[in-house]
């Protein structure tokens, strides 16, 4: 799942959900239930331009070094379209190596419980803390 982190100073022209989610489906050639899209605001950045844009997504075979080169080229000019200058940084990760912690807070009968999922290949590890 490509996972799009937007950082800006200002809020957007432009809207996450209903513009800039179903035209970076297309770039990066998902589903839209495969693609997330944050709008991070940001107090202070470096640099000069008006977008800092972190995209995480699994490696694939179609992923090559050629197809991200052209996603990031359309991304820039997506967001030039609507006058944004852009600064995008791509991070391929493997699955196989991937490591993923989610943590809910359960509240059973007066107790509050955290339950902590780690998810390493494809199995499943549970604990719960008190």
């Amino acid at each position: 799942m490509p996972l799009l982190k937007i950082f800006s100073q200002q809020p957007l022209r432009v809207s996450a959900k209903d513009v800039l989610h179903p035209a970076l489906m297309t770039i990066w050639n998902v589903p839209e239930d495969a693609l997330k899209v944050l709008v991070l605001p940001t107090h202070e950045m470096s640099g000069n331009e008006d977008l800092y844009i972190d995209v995480r997504a699994m490696v694939k075979l179609a992923r090559t070094k050629e197809v991200v080169d052209k996603a990031m080229s359309d991304m820039r000019d997506l967001f030039k379209s609507h006058g944004y200058t852009t600064n995008i940084r791509v991070e391929l990760y493997d699955s196989e190596f991937a490591v993923e912690f989610t943590e809910a807070k359960v509240d059973t009968d007066g107790w509050m419980m955290r339950v902590i999922v780690m998810r390493c290949d494809e199995e499943m590890m549970v604990s719960f803390l008190l």
